[in-house]
Order: C-alpha cells, then structure tokens, then sequence
C-alpha cells in the first residue's frame, strides 16, 4: 500500500478538511462576537494563530490514532480485518457536509443580511452604479460614526474621516468625493448605492471609530456601489501618541486595497512628527467649530490658541487660528470684535506663522492668500491661490476664495470655470453657490442665477448672504410685496423684519423722503440698499463707513458695479461717476488689471489712467 493510500486509510484527509472548514466557521463566529464588543484585533490574530498551529496537530494525531466505539486507539492496536476506519471515514463526511452547510448558511448571511447595502429591489436598481457610468478610481469617504461612549467626541471622529479622506485625496488618480459634500450624508440612513449615485462616485469607505482615553479603535469597509459587496475591510487598534503616523498608516493600507481593488497609484502623503494627543483633540475640536461658523467661532479661536500653548510649532492649528480670524467679522457684533483687537493683523501673524513652520502646507498658504486679498494685493493673492491648489487642486474652499477675488476684480470668464470646478466638486455647499452668484450676475445669466439662488436655499434656507441676494433681487424687480413675504421668514443678525419693511417702504416709495435716523442705521449696514435707490453720495458714504470697520466689506460693493441688479441707468451713472472710479483706485486694482487684462466696465486711458461706462 501506498503512503497516498495509507494517508487516506487512515482518514488523515478527512480529518484535515473537516478540521479546517470546522476552524473557519469558529474563526467566523470569533470575529463577530469580538468586533461586536470592539474587543482589540490582537485578539483574533491570537485565534487565528491557535487555529493555524492547531492543524499539523490534528494531521499527526488522525495518523497515529483511530476514532472507534470504545474512543480513541493508537490505529497499531486496531484489527485491520474490522471497518472501523470506513465507519471513522463516514462520521467524517457527515461531519464535513454539516460544516460545510453551516459555512455556506454564514456566507449567505454576510451577503444579504449584515451587509447594509447588499440587498437590492427593483425599486433600488434604478440608483445600481456600473463602471461605465462612474469612473473605477472614484471614492466617497462618509463621515464615520462616533462609537464612543461620550456622544461629544463626535468632533474626533469626524476629524479622524477628514483626515483620511485628505490623505486619499493624495493619491495620484484616485478621485475623492469631496468634504463638505460627504459630511452633508451625515446621520442619514441612506442606501449606500443612492449616496454613490448623488456623489458620483464608484465606491464608498464608512467605518467608525471608539476612543477611549488614548486608545482609539477605527473600523473601515470600502464597498462597491453597483452591487453593495464589501471588497476590503479592516479593524484597528491603536495608542495616540503619534495620530499623524496612525492615519497615514490606515490611509495606506486602505490605499493599498483601492489601488489593488480600482488600479489606483502613487500615494503622495508624507508622514507627519508626532503631536501632542491633547493638541491633536484640542485641534479637532476648534475645527469643527470653525466649520460651524456664529458666535462659536470665538471658542474655536480659543481653542486654536490652547492649542499653540501647548505646542507652538502645530503649523495647521497656525493655519486654522488664522482663517477663523479672517472670518469671524461676518458672524459677531462690533463689541466681541472690538475686544478681540487687530483681528486681520492676527490672522496675517498666524498665516505667517504657519508657513514657517510648513511652507507647502496648502491651508496656510490659503490663509496668506485670504489676507492679501484682504490688504488688495490682488496679483500676490490670486498666485498663492494657485500656489495652493497646486498642493490640493481638489479643494473647493480654496476655489471659493479664488472665484470670489477673480469676481471682485471683473474677471468673470476666469472665475465662471473656477466656479464651474468647485460646484462639480461640492455641489452641496450652500456658500459655493453664493461665490457663483455673483459670477452668473456678472454674465448676465439670470436664470442660472435663480436657478442657483433656490439650489442653495434649499441645502440651507436659513443662509443670510443667499437670503440677501434673493431680497435684493426682488427689490431690484420691484417686487415688493413678495419681498416684504419673505423678508418675514429671513434669519439676519444685522437687521429685525421691523427694519427690513422700513427698507423696503423706502425703496418703494421711490426713496424720495430722506431716511430719518433709524432707517439711515439700518441702511448703511448694506451698500446695496442705497445703490438700488440710486442714492449714489449714500451709498458711497456707506462703503467708506463699513470699510472702516472690515476690509472684505469695503470689497463687496464692487459687486454692485461688476454684478449689478437693477435699474440700468442707474448702474451705468454709478459705474461712470468719478468717485466710483477714485473707489476703484483705492481698492489698487487698476495696477491689478495692467497685468492680467481690464474688465469690460473699465478700460484704459493712455498709460496713466482708466475709465469706466
């Protein structure tokens, strides 16, 4: 006889094959109960060690001993006249199809019932995603789910998903469903395949993650959206003393299974030093706030600055600390700001600060890039825009500040393709289409600019600068009566409805009567009040008086010049009286537009000077 025919006298195949398909069901059952509870993943690596070192055992014993009635015998002790190793041998094949039926019920189960996304109806294939409709390299990171037992650590997940969506977003071919778009998915229990067919997108990564002191759990799965199969999924544990290290580290490994998966290539992210646990947190947090915008912003700034304490070499708290600066003007009274002192010199400070310490971190060279703006040096401000959207050209928060400074200088076409960008990217961010706004106006698209006015009220009805541009442009219609309708249901820090109708009174009354002192308060917290009424020495008067208070508001009401609403006459006499054009000479932009080209409202007089019609 044979070795291969002993081998299998002696049942030894058989015992191998029932012990490993027996194995795989138990190691099945283990990952489940474990991950359930968020037990560590060394836990089942341990598992699966036993399971491995266990099956050269079970070969070795099936080869000396025998399975009979009276149990285990050394298989030299066995008549060989008896079939005791056939009846051994059919036990086994009982038990090898049992184990077998119990491995295909469990992958069954992990098809159509753990899967979120795998069942499907006729109703659902009408949002089924195919490779030709959606590109292989394309991926949304949802934001991922706070498992942790205090409900305010909501900031650390959603700043873990940030993370590693702009490590991704690294990745040379790979596309990257924006931020703002995927966090706008947020809490919504929606079919996986609908949230890939919204962002255009071929495959989805969700996880969550459970912190508990400085020990924090992240689980990811990266699923496809035609079908809802799982193509990769992965648990880890780990310690936050170097949390850059830890989210280059998941960002890699889940690189590596997309670009095995999707044929993407090239990762680009560098690893980062370590940082302080504390500062990370206490850098999350104030993010988050920033992102919120309001009066919270004051705590975000804060935070930001217990952060640098702590650690003043953190260039993104830098980088942060100045963008909330730049932004806050816009969101509370003239007291906080007043107490807060040189707000645009702080925020420069910080910009600086940040680049510093990381001259090619692309959010500090957008902060430099915002204060420029801010200080007219347009040219130095659009090439940092540039600068940054070379590190990150899928940043559409960068483009919105560049769509706005190519708009405020009368560069319509240009900023029409950077808009047409941004939108593409996020097509769910309110203030996105606030920056078009004033580019479709520019181009005399109306429609377009309706269209985008009820896009973006209707992501946000509560928006107060989208708001505003609906109110004035029923203003400028001189559709009055709607304009007091909806006046009613605006949410404006700067003026009451009483205010609002007061406004509105005036402008159709022909704004003939001069405004008494409440009206003349109200209206000179917005320009544009006083453009529409064609109260051209008003509304000059405003613009030097809220120029004095910020910057970007002595900008906007070149809007009014470049964007206009309302009756042309007025705009062509606006446009060519000669204190627009002394207006115009103090925001520093004719020196701008010698070097990239004049705006149709403006043209050049000899080598010296402009007009403008």
């Amino acid at each position: 006889m044979t070795f291969f025919q002993e081998l299998k006298r002696r049942n030894v195949f058989r015992a191998g094959i029932a012990y490993v398909v027996g194995a795989w069901i138990l190691l099945q059952i283990v990952d489940f109960v474990l991950d359930a509870i968020s037990a560590p993943n060394w836990i089942v690596q341990v598992f699966i060690l036993a399971a491995a070192v266990g099956l050269p055992v079970v070969l070795i014993v099936s080869w000396i001993f025998e399975l009979t009635p009276e149990g285990l015998k050394r298989e030299s002790e066995i008549d060989r006249t008896k079939p005791i190793a056939a009846h051994t041998g059919h036990k086994l094949d009982r038990a090898i199809i049992a184990f077998l039926v119990i491995a295909v019920l469990i992958l069954a189960g992990e098809r159509f019932l753990v899967s979120p996304v795998a069942e499907q109806t006729p109703a659902d294939n009408e949002f089924v995603l195919t490779d030709t409709e959606v590109g292989a390299d394309t991926i949304a990171v949802l934001p991922f789910v706070n498992m942790s037992s205090d409900p305010e650590q909501e900031y650390f997940s959603d700043g873990i998903t940030e993370e590693i969506l702009n490590r991704l977003a690294g990745i040379q071919g790979l596309q990257v469903a924006a931020r703002t778009s995927v966090f706008s998915f947020k809490g919504q229990n929606q079919d996986i395949r609908e949230i890939a067919r919204k962002l255009g997108v071929g495959t989805v990564l969700e996880g969550s993650v459970r912190r508990a002191g400085n020990d924090v759990r992240i689980t990811a799965q990266l699923i496809r959206a035609s079908d809802g199969f799982h193509l990769w999924s992965e648990a880890y544990d780990r310690e936050l003393e170097n949390v850059f290290a830890i989210q280059d580290d998941i960002a890699s490994r889940i690189a590596d299974a997309l670009q095995v998966s999707m044929s993407a290539a090239n990762r680009t992210a560098t690893p980062s030093r370590p940082v302080d646990p504390k500062v990370y947190d206490l850098y999350l947090r104030a993010r988050a706030m920033h992102r919120q915008r309001g009066e919270v912003l004051l705590q975000a700034i804060e935070l930001f600055e217990r952060a640098l304490e702590i650690d003043p070499d953190f260039a993104p708290a830098w980088a942060g600390l100045s963008h909330s600066y730049i932004v806050i003007p816009n969101y509370i009274n003239e007291a906080d700001q007043s107490r807060l002192g040189d707000i645009l010199g702080k925020s420069l400070a910080a910009a600086e600060r940040a680049l510093e310490l990381d001259p090619n971190l692309p959010t500090a060279i957008h902060a430099l890039a915002n204060n420029l703006f801010f200080r007219f040096e347009w040219a130095e401000a659009e090439r940092l825009y540039l600068e940054a959207l070379a590190l990150d050209p899928d940043s559409a928060d960068i483009m919105e500040d560049l769509v706005s400074l190519l708009t405020s200088t009368g560069q319509l076409d240009a900023a029409r393709q950077v808009a047409d960008r941004m939108i593409e990217l996020d097509p769910y961010v309110p203030v996105f289409h606030n920056a078009m706004l004033g580019v479709l106006l520019g181009l005399g698209e109306k429609e377009l600019a309706d269209q985008s006015i009820q896009t973006a009220l209707g992501i946000n009805p509560d928006l107060p600068n989208i708001q505003m541009i609906k109110l004035s442009t029923l203003l400028g219609e001189e559709r009055y009566e709607e304009a007091r309708s909806y006046s009613a249901g605006m949410s404006n820090i700067r003026y009451s409805h009483d205010e609002f109708l007061l406004m509105i009174d005036w402008l159709e009354s022909g704004a003939q009567a001069p405004p008494d002192e409440q009206l003349m308060r109200a209206l000179k917290g917005s320009p544009t009040f006083f453009y529409l009424a064609g109260q051209y020495e008003i509304w000059m008067e405003s613009i030097r008086e809220v120029g004095e208070r910020w910057p970007e508001w002595y900008i906007s009401p070149i809007y009014d010049l470049i964007s206009p609403i309302g009756d042309p006459e007025n705009i062509l006499r606006f446009r060519s009286d000669p204190r627009t054009k002394a207006y115009i000479e103090s925001l520093q932009l004719p020196e701008y537009w010698r070097q990239v080209g004049w705006p149709d409202m403006c043209r050049p007089v000899g080598e010296a000077d402009f007009s403008c019609s």
